[in-house]
């Protein structure tokens, strides 16, 4: 059998994680570690089999003699003994009908026992035809309860859950790394949100290009950290990963990828507004066809001479050809760039990470920081960073282990040894 990846040994202890999580008490703080290992091991540069084959697990942080060994199994078997010996504690499909609130362990292995229900799906086509009633333990009111909460789940279900940047961002990565190997990829890219850098994310939104879309569809569809397929078609789909984020993912050929792009990545209201100004402008802008084409005929040419398509090589273009501004997909939110691009009002650029001369908020091991002080300045350092601020707790936030008056004098004393040895400014 082929050996599993590094997505799929992430999704089996993520399983492991949830089941553990289910079990409560003790194995609580077991389900935290393996929730660590799963997304270092989804997070691992290069060939985990290298890693396994040098026996070098451990020197990934988080991963510990024990997880390493399931890892193993895991790779070269496709499972491994505490997986195996979870599932055979619960009933099959425990992790979906669990999220529904009041439906505890042992009622689930009553339905699935007496129905074989192993979804919610299928948990509320027995309810709906009063096959639930007559389990015993339940009755018509459970029966009923269990329609209500189905419904509340799938209400909930539809709100969508937004991610911070950089767990969005870390989250991304390992799809658009999975999304790389598809045979026929020819360019990937983030849109919507994230490539807008928003605080937070609620859908990470994807475009992705080929000669055969719907290849690149059915091949994301195989991610093994999907847990749900919202909504798919030949060439785009929707899904939520095990973490809980959705991703969106719109596979086009590749002459239509700059306009994918940019219609993805704007904000609605952005987007529209292009949308209008390019109609006034006597072009054709479409996001079904993804094409760019002049509407109006010329004087003297007829209309089908006159709605040829312009040629959209990349995502930049379209801006100049609606006589604006390239606008940054940073600013694409319809809150003043439209007009400033328009009038060529825009900045020439914005503030880049080369642009972050220091930092001015850092903690230590004097508080609740995890380095010390020269850590923190060798890592800014080698950052390029040219100051760093430290900012550890007073005494007042006693539960962060503030400092009092004898230990913030010897930070200082440490601070002031640390400057000895870099060249980064120490402030305090």
């Amino acid at each position: 059998m082929d050996k599993l990846d590094k997505f799929a040994i992430a999704a089996a202890l993520q399983e492991i994680s949830s089941l553990l999580e289910l079990k409560g008490g003790v194995s609580r703080y077991k389900a935290r570690a393996y929730q660590t290992g799963a997304r270092a091991i989804a997070a691992v540069a290069g060939d985990i089999g290298r890693l396994i084959q040098d026996n070098r697990l451990t020197s990934i942080p988080g991963i510990g003699n024990a997880l390493a060994s399931q890892i193993k199994q895991l790779h070269s078997t496709g499972s491994c003994s505490v997986l195996e010996g979870l599932r055979k504690e619960f009933p099959q499909g425990i992790l979906e009908l669990s999220r529904l609130p009041g439906l505890s362990v042992a009622k689930i292995a009553k339905l699935h026992e007496a129905l074989g229900v192993t979804s919610i799906a299928e948990l509320q086509a027995a309810a709906e035809a009063g096959r639930v009633r007559n389990v015993k333990g339940f009755g018509a009111k459970t029966e009923q309860r269990l329609l209500e909460l189905i419904a509340d789940h799938d209400r909930d279900h539809k709100t969508e859950k937004r991610f911070h940047i950089h767990h969005a961002e870390r989250i991304g990565d390992q799809v658009l790394s999975y999304l790389q190997a598809a045979p026929g990829l020819r360019e990937v890219n983030f849109a919507g949100s994230l490539r807008r850098w928003k605080e937070t994310v609620g859908t990470i939104r994807i475009v992705a290009s080929s000669n055969r879309p719907e290849a690149l569809v059915e091949h994301f569809l195989r991610f093994p950290l999907i847990v749900k397929v919202e909504d798919q078609t030949d060439t785009s789909c929707s899904v939520q990963l095990a973490e809980g984020a959705r991703v969106s993912l719109r596979a086009v050929q590749p002459n239509q990828f700059a306009l994918a792009l940019f219609w993805e990545t704007g904000s609605e209201a952005h987007v529209n507004k292009l949308h209008g100004i390019a109609s006034r402008q006597g072009l054709d802008l479409n996001r079904q066809s993804l094409k760019l084409k002049i509407n109006r005929a010329k004087k003297g040419k007829s209309l089908a001479s006159g709605r040829r398509p312009l040629e959209i090589r990349n995502e930049s273009d379209v801006y100049p050809l609606l006589h604006m501004q390239y606008v940054p997909p940073e600013l694409r939110e319809d809150e003043g760039e439209v007009e400033a691009a328009v009038n060529r009002r825009l900045p020439e650029d914005l503030v880049a990470l080369a642009d972050i001369q220091g930092m001015v908020h850092c903690h230590t091991t004097y508080s609740d920081g995890k380095n010390s002080i020269e850590e923190m300045a060798r890592a800014a350092e080698a950052m390029g960073m040219k100051y760093l601020t430290i900012t550890d707790h007073s005494p007042t936030a006693f539960y962060a282990g503030g400092l009092k008056l004898d230990r913030l004098q010897r930070q200082w004393e440490e601070i002031g040894e640390t400057q000895e040895k870099v060249k980064i400014k120490l402030l305090k």
